[in-house]
């Protein structure tokens, strides 16, 4: 019994103080400690920026994002951001917490929808991803060269057909 044993009181009591105020090395950070919600990822207000992001809304709004050409590749295929990929991290981290169960849909979701839309512009396109009529993400996708060229020779041939078949180019 040379060394003195840090239990309880007696003289360990100066060891067992300068331990308390750290937390374990297994602890996670402390900057988030609830589910991810709807509010702690994307601008969105009222009903919907209180709720956990769910897994049914990630699946729904995959499924958008793939009936959108053009649509960011996710990070993991060696693409950009994607609304959907995040969606699904945060659901899946939600369910962990046991914050929502596998298949379940938010409120706000499952009322106002998950959908994409996309706007036509001088060289691209503009989609927007929304959930429940709100703005999630956001993001210009632009037309490939050989687009451009084909829409071009596609309008110059469309015109030369109307003038009685004049051929668009001449060659030599």
């Amino acid at each position: 019994m040379a060394q003195p044993q840090p239990r309880g009181g007696g003289g360990g009591g100066a060891q067992t103080q300068q331990g308390q105020g750290k937390a374990p090395a297994s602890a996670p950070p402390a900057a988030h400690q609830g589910p991810i919600k709807y509010g702690d990822a994307f601008a969105v207000k009222g009903d919907l920026a209180g709720q956990p992001i769910a897994p049914r809304d990630a699946a729904a709004m995959r499924a958008a994002e793939s009936g959108v050409p053009g649509v960011p590749v996710p990070q993991e295929s060696g693409g950009g951001f994607s609304v959907g990929g995040f969606m699904e991290q945060a659901a899946q981290y939600n369910q962990a917490l046991g914050a929502v169960q596998p298949g379940q849909a938010s409120d706000a979701a499952a009322r106002g929808g998950v959908n994409v839309a996309q706007e036509a512009v001088p060289g691209g396109r503009i989609v927007t991803e929304f959930v429940a009529g709100q703005a999630v993400g956001q993001y210009a996708v632009a037309e490939a060269p050989a687009e451009q060229a084909k829409a071009a020779a596609g309008s110059q041939g469309a015109a030369a057909g109307r003038g009685g078949g004049a051929p668009a180019g001449r060659r030599n």
